[in-house]
C-alpha cells in the first residue's frame, strides 16, 4: 500500500518543486532576450535572497509535516488542525514583515546580494516587484502540503499549471508589451504566486476539507516544537545560500565570467533535474511521519524499501537522460556552441546529472531523520551537505583543475554527505547496526512487537469469514479471556464485510483493505484501513435514529461493543480505529 500511496502523492511534489526551475527558466530566457544579458545577472544576484526566504518557509513545512502527519498517524485530527492554523497565522505574519523588509529596504538587501553599482539600481526594481509576491509564495508552498495531507493532487496539478501558464502571459504583457522591464518580470512572478494560492486556497471553502484554518484552534504551544522539527530543513537552505555566496567568489577566482555564466544556468534549471529527488524526499518525510506516529514498523520497513528500490531506480534513469539532453539544454541559454561558456556549462551539467542518484540517497537519508525526530544528526547533516562538503573539495580542486575541479566538487561533497547517516547510526548504537530496524533507529519501545499484532490483508469475503477465527486464536493466544476475544472477532469481521460488500462494489477499481489487531497492556486495538470511498462510521453511528433499532444493526453492535472507536481519512485512506478494552 506504501506504494501506491507513494507514487500517488509524488507526482504534485515533483511539479510543485519543478515549478520553481520552470519559471526561472522562463524568466531568464525573457530577460535575455528582451530586456539586457544583464538583467540575466541581477536574478542570479536575488537567487540568494530567495533562498533566505525558502529557507523560513522550509522551517514551518518542515514542521508542519511531521507534526501533522504524527497526530494523524495517532487519530488526533484536532491538534492536527491546530497545527494547520498555526503554521498559517505565524507563515502570514513572517510574509507582511519580510513584504515590508523589501519593499522599503530594497537598496540595503541589494547591496547585500552583492549587486555592484552598475547593476544596483535594476536589483532594487526588481526586490519591489518580487515583493508584491512574498505573502502568496510562502502559503502557497504551506498549503500544498496540506492538500497533499487531503490528497486533493487535482487541484495541485491545476495550481501548477495555472502558476507556469500565468507566468509566461505575465512576462509577455510586462517586459514584451508594456516595458516594464526587470521591474515587470519580477511583478509577474508576484502575480503568479497569487494566482497559485487561491487555486489551492478555495479548496478550504469547501465543507469537506478536514484541515480548515480555526482560529480558535491555534495550537501555540507547539510552536516551539515546530520551529525546532522544521530548523534542520531551514539550516540546509541557509547553509546553500552562504555556499552559493563562496562559491561565486571561487568561480570567479578561477574560471571568470564565463564560469560564473554557466554555474548560474544550472542554477536555474537544476531544480527541474532533482525534482524527483526532492519531491520524493518530501513524500518519504510525509509518509513516515504518518507511519512513526502510527509506530508501525513495517509501514516504515517497506517505505524505505520502496524508497532504495523503485525510487533510487528512477533517479538513475533521470541521471541518463539529463546527461543525454545537457547539450541541448545548454544550448538554450548559450547559443554559441563553440564558445567557452558553453564548454563549461556542458561539462557542469554533464558532471550533475551523474550525481542525481547520489542526490536521491541523501535526500531518502535526511527526510527520513528528521521525521524520525533525530534533530541533532539532521542538523550535522544540513551543515556538511549545505556548507562544507562542496566548499571544501571545490577550494582545494580549483586551484589545480579550475572550472572541472568546482563541477567535481558537487559529487564530492555528496558522497560525503551520503556517509553521515552510517556513520550517526553507529554512534547511535555506538557499535555498528546488527539488522534492519537497528540501522532505521528503532529502539525496543518503539512500535508493537511482532509477536503482539496480527496483520490481516483481505481482497474478498472469503477472506472475511476466515478473519473471525484468526482474531479469536491470536486473543486467546495473548491471554484475553474468550469474551473479549470474541467481541474483538465479531467487530472485525462485521467492519471488514462492511467495506467489502459496500466499498469494493462502488466501482470497477481494485481496492486495498489491511486489518491489524494489536495487543497493547489489557486492551485489543484494532485498526482497518482501506482506500475506498470517504465512510465515517463513528460519525453514522452518532446520527443513527435509536428508536429503529432494525437498521444498521453491524454498526449499532460495534459501537456498543466498542470501548472507543475513531475514524480519519489520512492520505485517502479510511482509518477505523478500534479499542475493546
Amino acid at each position: 500500500m506504501n506504494s501506491k500511496i507513494f507514487f500517488k502523492l509524488l507526482p504534485v511534489q515533483i511539479m510543485i518543486v519543478a515549478m520553481g526551475s520552470i519559471n526561472s527558466v522562463v524568466d531568464g530566457v525573457i530577460a535575455g532576450r528582451f530586456i539586457n544579458a544583464a538583467s540575466v545577472g541581477v536574478i542570479g544576484l536575488f537567487f540568494v535572497m530567495v533562498n533566505m526566504i525558502s529557507a523560513i518557509s522550509s522551517v514551518f513545512l518542515g514542521g508542519s509535516s511531521v507534526l501533522c502527519g504524527r497526530y494523524m498517524g495517532m487519530g488526533d485530527i484536532d491538534k492536527t488542525r491546530g497545527i494547520v492554523s498555526l503554521n498559517q497565522t505565524v507563515i502570514t505574519l513572517i510574509g507582511a514583515v519580510l513584504t515590508v523588509i523589501c519593499a522599503f529596504f530594497s537598496g540595503l538587501i541589494a547591496d547585500l546580494c552583492g549587486a555592484s553599482p552598475e547593476l544596483r539600481g535594476e536589483l532594487k526594481l526588481y526586490i519591489i516587484g518580487f515583493s508584491i509576491g512574498i505573502i502568496p509564495q510562502l502559503l502557497g508552498a504551506q498549503v500544498a502540503a496540506f492538500l497533499q495531507l487531503e490528497r486533493q493532487s487535482l487541484r495541485n496539478y491545476i495550481g501548477v499549471a495555472a502558476m507556469i501558464v500565468s507566468n509566461v502571459v505575465f512576462n509577455i504583457t510586462f517586459v514584451v508589451v508594456f516595458n516594464l522591464g526587470i521591474f515587470g518580470l519580477a511583478l509577474s512572478t508576484s502575480m503568479c504566486n497569487w494566482i497559485y494560492f487561491i487555486i489551492l486556497e478555495t479548496y478550504y471553502l469547501s465543507p469537506k476539507a478536514q484541515l480548515r484554518y480555526d482560529i480558535k484552534n491555534i495550537y501555540w504551544e507547539k510552536t516551539l516544537e515546530l520551529i525546532k522539527i522544521g530548523f534542520p530543513g531551514a539550516l540546509l537552505v541557509f547553509c546553500l545560500a552562504l555556499r552559493e555566496i563562496v562559491l561565486n567568489r571561487v568561480v570567479i577566482t578561477y574560471a571568470g565570467q564565463d564560469g560564473l555564466s554557466a554555474k548560474s544556468s544550472l542554477g536555474m534549471i537544476g531544480g527541474f533535474f532533482i525534482a524527483l529527488c526532492l519531491g520524493g524526499g518530501a513524500v518519504i518525510r510525509m509518509l513516515a511521519s504518518v507511519n512513526v506516529g502510527e509506530e508501525d514498523r513495517d509501514s516504515i520497513k517497506d517505505l524505505i524499501k520502496l524508497s532504495f528500490t523503485k525510487v533510487l531506480i528512477m533517479s538513475v534513469v533521470i541521471a541518463a537522460i539529463v546527461v543525454m539532453i545537457s547539450g541541448m539544454v545548454v544550448s538554450i541559454f548559450f547559443a554559441d556552441t563553440t564558445s567557452n561558456v558553453y564548454h563549461l556549462a556542458h561539462q557542469f551539467f554533464v558532471i550533475y546529472g551523474l550525481s542525481i542518484p547520489l542526490i536521491m540517497v541523501v535526500q531518502i537519508e535526511t527526510n527520513y531523520l528528521q521525521a524520525m525526530g533525530q534533530n541533532i544528526c539532521v542538523n550535522i547533516f544540513s551543515l556538511i551537505d549545505g556548507l562544507f562538503s562542496v566548499i571544501i573539495p571545490a577550494i582545494i580542486l580549483a586551484p589545480v583543475l579550475g572550472a572541472l575541479g568546482i563541477w567535481l566538487a558537487t559529487p564530492i561533497g555528496i558522497v560525503i554527505s551520503a556517509v553521515v547517516y552510517p556513520i550517526y547510526a553507529m554512534i547511535f548504537w555506538k557499535r555498528v547496526p546488527r539488522n534492519s530496524d537497528e540501522w532505521l533507529l528503532f529502539k525496543d519501545d518503539f512500535g508493537v512487537p511482532d509477536e503482539d499484532r496480527l496483520v490481516l490483508r483481505i481482497k474478498d469475503k472469503d477472506d472475511v469469514s476466515t478473519t473471525s477465527q484468526k482474531v479469536q486464536e491470536f486473543c486467546t493466544g495473548k491471554g484475553f479471556d474468550k469474551k473479549k476475544a470474541y467481541y474483538s472477532a465479531l467487530c472485525l469481521e462485521e467492519m471488514t464485510r462492511n467495506v467489502v460488500e459496500h466499498g469494493f462494489s462502488m466501482d470497477a477499481k481494485a481496492h486495498f483493505l489491511e486489518a491489524r489487531v494489536v495487543k497493547k497492556g489489557g486492551t485489543i486495538i484494532l485498526r482497518i484501513k482501506d482506500d475506498c470511498k470517504s465512510f465515517d462510521p463513528v460519525d453514522m453511528a452518532g446520527h443513527l435514529n435509536s428508536e429503529d433499532i432494525t437498521k444498521n444493526i453491524g454498526i449499532r453492535m460495534v459501537m456498543k461493543l466498542a470501548s472507543s472507536a475513531n475514524y480519519q481519512n489520512l492520505l485517502g485512506l479510511n482509518v477505523l480505529t478500534i479499542e475493546i478494552a
